[in-house]
């Protein structure tokens, strides 16, 4: 069992962490001008998928003021980093109250099985890494490992709300 774990945690490569400080060309970066809070660009979910996980998110924000953004990539080239790629996402995108600094990004690269999420200085005062680390490991991750991109996400955002309220 503890071997199964040790490959898990090599195959899926993740973390939760704050913003980097690096300097970043954000014209490298995918735009999101329609402001969805769900970018699939992997095409890993559904409409119907997007359409449930965006109304979880936006209700959640209506209720909080806390945002979320998840984006599917298949690369990040050429970011060498995801940890860099989505902080720089959440703030190209504007992903949080700048006053609050309380934003959460997704960034899920299927082909590489790699889950990354990248908290708000504000926000990793109540999910800090190790509650990160916590939901991806137990939450996430078991559905992923059969393929359910969907409800691993899902699940996962579950968890992050009910935690972060």
């Amino acid at each position: 069992m503890r071997k199964l774990a040790f490959i898990i945690v090599i195959i899926f490569c993740f973390s939760c962490n704050t913003k980097t400080g690096v300097a970043v060309d954000y014209s490298l970066l995918p735009k999101n001008e329609t402001h969805k809070v769900v970018l699939d660009l992997s095409h890993v979910f559904s409409d119907l998928q997007i359409d449930k996980l965006s109304k979880k998110i936006i209700d959640y924000e209506d209720r909080t003021t806390n945002e979320i953004a998840v984006l599917t990539v298949d690369s990040i080239l050429p970011f060498e980093d995801i940890h860099t790629y989505s902080s720089a996402i959440g703030d190209y995108w504007g992903v949080g109250k700048k006053d609050k600094d309380n934003g959460l990004v997704i960034v899920l690269r299927k082909n590489q099985k790699h889950i990354w999420l990248s908290t708000g200085h504000g926000t990793a005062k109540i999910l800090s890494d190790s509650i990160c680390q916590d939901i991806i490991d137990n939450t996430m991750i078991p559905y992923f490992k059969d393929g359910d991109y969907y409800l691993g996400i899902y699940e996962g955002l579950d968890r992050i709300m009910k935690t972060w309220h």
